[in-house]
């Protein structure tokens, strides 16, 4: 981004002038201020290249369960990190990616800026346009509109070498449009390290369906996951997941959190290994061995997994719903209760929304955190 200074010509006449006077008849102080102007030399129509990787949540979860479960240790780290088949088994191949433009609250793929991942999970958008402002928001978009888009397929064949144990292989479902929290300036050459965020409809969906089945007037009739994304039926889901403090790729859930909302019904998931649990809750579980436990709410989630169920919205533009994360565990050794910056998000209707957000020791750190530009964040 380049913007050259221009001084007007009379500033530099003036500075002339008073060098070559005499001295001795000195005129009276001038009142002239000059005032630069600024001149946008940035030429139009930059682009952007955008890349990143697919990855399945619920899925590097049940590996990293798989690994190790407690109170074992994982011999590897809990890490999105390409080395690791904790994260190779998760990645998401063929997934259909375009942008969510926030200026207009309409994806980029109906203009061409749509992309499928690779068999590794990577993704590239090239051509996305540049710009300062208004961020984008990274859509796996799924949709029978726009044919041919694929729902994506999970990667689940990763070899676990030594130290890792033999693991399982996740229960696959169908994929469905997931908007992943985390806004996109791009107004650099080139943004790198985007995450694209898959959820199923075997996991944290299948949970909430079923718990909102068992407390119809009709629970012997299945309210099925594709009714979460029917605008006519809900407003569309809202997902928290929340992880505890460290390096930016460090996934670990935040135990004993949960999220307040403004609007849209809180629900606190849990896990438990599929089939393992007692003959009352088991009903409950989903495919991914997720689960809500009826009765009154829980106040908090051990996983840090939320769901945040909205109503269907009126016509018109969609309300946005103030959200804030809460933890509910004192620490001073663990820096708890960690805190999260409060987000203010619209509602969706159609698509899952995704926050995998990691949160902050409640004693801010003294180092400076400045990102590359490549990182493409507001502000930047």
């Amino acid at each position: 981004m380049q913007r050259a200074l221009f001084v007007g010509t009379l500033l530099g006449a003036a500075l002339l002038n008073a060098g070559c006077q005499d001295s001795s008849n000195n005129p009276a102080a001038s009142t002239f201020t000059p005032r630069p102007t600024y001149e946008n030399r940035e030429p139009e129509g930059l682009t952007s290249r955008l890349n990143g990787f697919t990855v399945d949540p619920e899925a590097y979860f049940f590996n990293l369960a798989a690994c190790a479960p407690p109170p074992a240790q994982c011999p590897l780290p809990p890490l999105y990190a390409e080395f690791s088949p904790l994260l190779q088994r998760a990645v998401v191949k063929n997934a259909a990616i375009t942008l969510l433009d926030s200026a207009t609250g309409q994806p980029l793929a109906a203009s061409g800026v749509i992309t499928a991942s690779d068999a590794n999970g990577v993704w590239t958008l090239d051509k996305v346009p540049t710009r300062r402002g208004a961020p984008y928001f990274v859509l796996s978009l799924v949709s029978t509109e726009m044919p041919p888009i694929p729902s994506g397929t999970l990667a689940n064949n990763a070899p676990a070498q030594p130290p890792l144990p033999p693991l399982p292989p996740v229960p696959e479902g169908s994929y469905v449009s997931t908007l992943t929290v985390r806004p996109v300036v791009p107004a650099h050459s080139a943004c790198v390290g985007l995450e694209a965020l898959q959820m199923s409809d075997k996991g944290i969906l299948e949970a909430v369906a079923k718990y909102l089945t068992a407390e119809s007037s009709t629970p012997d009739v299945p309210i099925p996951v594709a009714d979460l994304l029917d605008s006519a039926k809900f407003g569309g889901v809202t997902v928290f997941w929340l992880y505890r403090p460290g390096f930016p790729v460090f996934r670990v859930p935040a135990a004993n959190t949960t999220v307040e909302a403004s609007a849209g019904r809180v629900l606190n998931i849990e896990w438990a290994p599929v089939g393992a649990l007692p003959p009352p809750l088991a009903p409950f579980q989903s495919t991914r061995g997720f689960f809500i436990p009826p009765g009154p709410p829980a106040p908090n989630s051990s996983l840090g997994i939320v769901a945040v169920v909205h109503p269907p919205s009126p016509p018109g533009p969609p309300p946005v719903v103030h959200y804030e994360a809460k933890d509910s565990t004192t620490s001073d050794p663990e820096g708890r209760p960690w805190v999260l910056q409060p987000l203010d998000l619209p509602v969706a209707p159609g698509t899952v929304t995704f926050a995998g957000l990691q949160m902050y020791s409640k004693t801010p750190s003294t180092t400076p955190q400045i990102p590359p530009p490549s990182t493409c964040l507001p502000g930047q």
